[in-house]
């Protein structure tokens, strides 16, 4: 499982186009590949979950606090890194509180053309505290290839996410991979509607998918200095039978970030 896992993420990543039209301001404020610092804080809540007699309840949301320290390309080193540490404080059942679902991750831009780029590089998960998530390590990699359209009114990208990690029989396992399928489209003014950050995740063990379909409206508020981003996201649980473990019927989230580009 193992190493089906790694050589399929590995696969799809040398797969992409190796070959930049300014990006714009509020284009920038949706990429998560764009150079800029970047400081988030958002709420995410599950209610209504399904099957809880055979698959029980799971965690009733989450505070997210999220930094990106971009190190941006120079004449000794040709490659952008981006940093982005995530750090969740998860709310359980039971309404306790405690550190889990936490990572970092360093992607490295390896390429850029007109309207797009794309990147690889290493991720690191930290242990939860126990009852809040996974409380070993785990290792892996993350991807992302991004696109724009329409004089950038129309964004498109695709995030990886996959790393391993020991259970507590101490056999190494491959997570879930996380796919992160986005689609932005600007309104103008700032305005901007897409289908949010939630993620599909594919199940390796039991071979099964859970597939979200969620909404986002947000409004991108832009200055000299920064851009402030704010939006609202609700998703509904679309596919999940066979997937294993707890499932929320819906969700949604509250975020604000912001946002400073490098070059400015």
């Amino acid at each position: 499982m193992f190493r089906n896992s790694f050589i399929f993420f590995i696969t799809f990543i040398l797969a992409l186009p190796i070959f930049a039209q300014d990006q714009s301001r509020e284009s920038a404020a949706v990429d998560p590949t764009a150079a800029q610092w970047s400081l988030q804080l958002a709420y995410e809540g599950f209610n209504d979950y399904r099957d809880i007699d055979t698959r029980g309840v799971g965690n009733n949301g989450f505070f997210q606090f999220r930094f990106v320290a971009p190190l941006p390309a120079d004449e000794s080193f040709p490659i952008t890194l981006l940093p982005r540490l995530t750090a969740r404080l998860v709310q359980n059942s039971e309404d306790n509180f405690g550190f889990g679902q936490s990572d970092l991750f360093v992607l490295g831009i390896l390429n850029q053309w007109a309207s797009g780029r794309w990147g690889v590089g290493p991720q690191l998960n930290f242990p939860s505290q126990a009852g809040y998530g996974n409380t070993n390590w785990g290792y892996g990699l993350a991807g992302a290839v991004t696109q724009r359209a329409l004089n950038d009114d129309i964004f498109l990208a695709l995030l990886l996410q996959q790393t391993w990690s020991q259970d507590n029989s101490g056999v190494t396992r491959a997570s879930a991979l996380n796919i992160n399928a986005i689609l932005v489209y600007q309104l103008g003014k700032g305005w901007y509607v897409g289908n949010g950050d939630y993620v599909i995740r594919y199940d390796w063990t039991t071979s099964s998918f859970f597939v979200p379909f969620g909404a986002r409206f947000g409004k991108a508020f832009i200055n000299p200095g920064g851009t402030w981003n704010a939006y609202l996201e609700y998703a509904y649980s679309l596919i999940y039978d066979s997937y294993p473990g707890p499932i929320a019927g819906y969700s949604f989230r509250v975020n604000v970030q912001y946002q400073i580009p490098v070059s400015l």
